[in-house]
């Protein structure tokens, strides 16, 4: 008896070992796939602090909605900042968890890319920019399509200059930049002519009236008077322009020649406005840094051809935002038609 059960307890022990013996399936937790913006914001913070930044970001709201956003200009995101979200008035982000986005399979590092990016509109102020570098590389975080390029996922060592350039775009101007032509050849930068522009007109309570002129040689803005009806206050002509692709230290140059038949009153004027965002500790704040204008000396009477301009003699790329303006000045009667109202870019 004692050796049979010794003969079984021996067969139990052989089997046991050969079982812990097996190799075990080591299973590792699927990742989360919407984890905590907060991961993000801790991030861009401490980066903001290793470029000497002490930031402030409690005014900024992240949350993840279920559908893609829709903000009033009627297109679909996967990822928006607000810097002044219409419901709550506060600084916000919100990151889409719509299948289509593809959010929940990005790497950490790539979200980390798209988060930055919307930090980039709600916290630092900052619009898209689709420049791009010699390399064929993006120029900035602030891409248009930053889901399309990898930035640094798989190339760490380009994550300095794209963080140094969200921060501080004076970073790129060490960069070989692409310009999107040679100016030396083709001067014009900017003309009503070109298509897509957003030109707006004020029409001073309806003392003037606007047209634009954009299917003929030469394209002109005209500012018309309304008979009976002497305005107190200006009209004009204007349009925004974000980050203007110039070269350093080119010299920008506002340029128009104005015709009338005559023109009674102080006359008419050409004026352009530069802004440049600041960043505060609670975020980046749009201000402006120029005004460069002709209404202290505005022409008048008959006009062929009168040539007005002004210029910024040093351009860099904080300048984020310039505004020209085309202005027909109170108590003015008349019409007035701005032919090639340009800017010219001079290296």
């Amino acid at each position: 008896m004692a050796s049979r059960s010794y003969s079984l307890l021996l067969l139990l022990l052989i089997f046991s070992t050969l079982i812990s013996c097996e190799p075990k399936e080591e299973v590792t937790p699927a990742p989360d796939p919407f984890p905590s913006l907060t991961i993000f914001k801790d991030r861009f913070l401490a980066e903001a602090k290793a470029r000497g930044y002490n930031l402030d970001m409690s005014g900024l709201d992240m949350q993840y909605v279920d559908g893609k956003i829709t903000p009033p200009d009627g297109r679909e995101y996967c990822g928006y900042g607000w810097i002044n979200f219409p419901v709550s008035g506060r600084r916000q982000i919100f990151i889409s968890k719509d299948p289509s986005c593809g959010y929940a399979n990005y790497t950490d590092i790539r979200r980390e890319i798209f988060v930055f990016h919307e930090i980039g509109h709600a916290f630092l102020n900052l619009r898209h920019d689709n420049s791009f570098l010699c390399d064929g590389r993006p120029l900035s975080l602030m891409h248009e399509n930053v889901h399309m390029y990898d930035y640094y996922e798989d190339t760490p060592e380009n994550k300095k200059y794209y963080l140094d350039e969200l921060f501080d775009r004076l970073a790129a101007e060490e960069k070989c930049i692409k310009y999107a032509k040679d100016y030396t050849v083709s001067p014009v930068f900017f003309s009503p002519q070109a298509s897509g522009q957003n030109w707006v007109f004020s029409n001073s309570q309806g003392s003037f009236t606007g047209e634009r002129i954009t299917n003929s040689t030469p394209n002109a803005l005209v500012i018309s008077s309304v008979p009976g009806r002497t305005s107190t206050s200006t009209g004009y002509w204007f349009s925004q322009i974000e980050n203007a692709n110039i070269p350093k230290d080119a010299k920008v140059t506002l340029r128009t020649k104005v015709t009338s038949t005559g023109l009674t009153g102080p006359g008419v004027a050409i004026a352009i406005r530069v802004y440049e965002n600041t960043l505060l500790e609670r975020g980046s704040q749009l201000l402006e840094t120029m005004v460069l204008t002709t209404e202290n000396k505005p022409v008048s009477g008959v006009l062929d051809g009168q040539i007005l301009e002004l210029s910024i003699p040093k351009f860099n790329r904080k300048m984020v935002m310039l505004i020209p303006f085309a202005v027909m000045m109170p108590g003015t009667e008349g019409v007035a038609i701005f032919e090639d109202f340009e800017i010219i870019v001079e290296k």
